[in-house]
């Protein structure tokens, strides 16, 4: 008796844990950065709307290129060729001219279900706010979710924040 009382107390245990654990998969991540960029509004935009000069200013993007006719607006593409980290393939999905894009990583090889983000500008004196929210999905359930946690959140955070600061350095050094 006491013995099913012990497994039986057991397998209760084990599906709380499982109905808990089972929570923290499946989620999207959403990350958000903010910049300062001493340049006009029109200017950030053009950088940003040109898919190619990506490879000015993201220390992790060796080469980019475009991989669709069109170069402007929905459906424009690109693949970027990231060294070791492969090559990924990326699209606008939404644009409001001189204020925002939207894009998404959609062939890669990374562990993520998916990836998108909207960057959105903003006139501030003579400068422009650069925001931008970025969301993605781990794959692999309870273990993508854990990856997301313990390493993928802080190294996209970070590598975010250098990517930001390496647009601001760029375009700022665009003569006007």
């Amino acid at each position: 008796m006491k013995l099913i009382k012990v497994i039986a107390v057991g397998a209760v245990i084990a599906v709380v844990l499982l109905i808990g654990l089972s929570q923290i998969g499946g989620q999207m991540t959403t990350l958000h950065h903010q910049i300062k960029i001493d340049a006009p509004q029109e200017l950030v935009f053009a950088t940003l709307a040109d898919l190619e000069t990506v490879d000015d200013y993201n220390p992790h993007v060796q080469t980019a290129k475009y991989i669709s006719e069109n170069r402007t607006g929905v459906g424009a593409s690109r693949e970027c060729f990231l060294g070791a980290q492969g090559t990924v393939l990326e699209r606008v999905t939404a644009v409001e001219d001189g204020k925002s894009i939207s894009m998404e990583m959609y062939e890669h090889n990374w562990p993520l279900k998916y990836m998108r983000w909207t960057t959105r500008l903003e006139t501030e004196g003579d400068s422009t706010l650069v925001s931008q929210t970025l969301e993605y999905e781990m794959k692999f359930g309870l273990l993508g979710a854990l990856m997301d946690r313990l390493m993928m959140r802080g190294k996209m955070d970070s590598t975010m924040n250098e990517v930001f600061n390496s647009m601001r350095d760029y375009i700022e050094k665009i003569p006007v």
